[in-house]
């Protein structure tokens, strides 16, 4: 994906084949300039020709209609092969800029509106480097987050602490505690008043207090 953004700072993501095709669509456009100006002057050149054939088979016909048979006949008719030879001419160079031109412009024609839209808007957008595109996918923590999250984990912690100091202390409670079980208490009460004073507003700097 390609990144820009926008002067309210939105981002805007496409892939690379949506960015190959606007580039595509430029260049169409300038192709198309520069072929659309011969094809029109060949077109042009084309229906002057066969007017000009028109005209003279036109006053050939009316010629030999006539039934005067003179010389004017004969040059009615060279008129008519000249203008023929030149229709031909005009037609072949129309022909060959017409093959050219039509595919050109019929891939312009197809190419969806999206992408005339995708060219305005990176047109008037900046184009996102990868540190900008780096913290855009992974934004930092807020702070504020950051507090949330650790005082879940010393929640956690807490508890788990409270679930292994219970069965020790009744354990004391009952006259009963073997030595090892009286030390693991002390342990874990040690632990538990140390995690009570994690201060979490200084999170991520926590320092935790190891566990028994």
């Amino acid at each position: 994906m390609i990144y820009f953004k926008d002067k309210e700072q939105y981002v805007y993501a496409y892939t690379k084949s949506n960015i190959e095709q606007v580039s595509r669509l430029t260049e169409l456009e300038m192709i198309l300039s520069e072929k659309e100006h011969a094809y029109t002057d060949a077109y042009n050149v084309l229906q002057a020709a066969l007017l000009e054939l028109n005209e003279a088979i036109a006053r050939y016909d009316l010629t030999i209609a006539s039934e005067e048979l003179n010389e004017d006949v004969s040059e009615f008719e060279n008129d008519v092969n000249v203008k023929t030879a030149n229709y031909n001419i005009a037609l072949v160079t129309f022909s060959k800029i017409e093959s050219e031109y039509l595919p050109i412009k019929s891939e312009y024609d197809e190419i969806p509106s999206v992408f005339f839209e995708i060219r305005e808007n990176i047109n008037v957008m900046k184009k996102m480097s990868q540190k900008e595109v780096d913290v855009y996918l992974n934004p930092p923590i807020s702070k504020k987050q950051l507090i949330a999250e650790t005082e879940q984990q010393k929640q956690s912690l807490l508890a788990e602490a409270n679930n292994a100091i219970a069965p020790l202390q009744d354990a004391v409670d009952l006259g009963m505690p073997t030595e090892s079980e009286t030390a693991a208490l002390q342990e874990w009460k040690k632990y538990r008043v140390l995690l009570n004073r994690v201060d979490t507003s200084t999170a991520p700097d926590i320092d935790w207090p190891k566990k028994p």
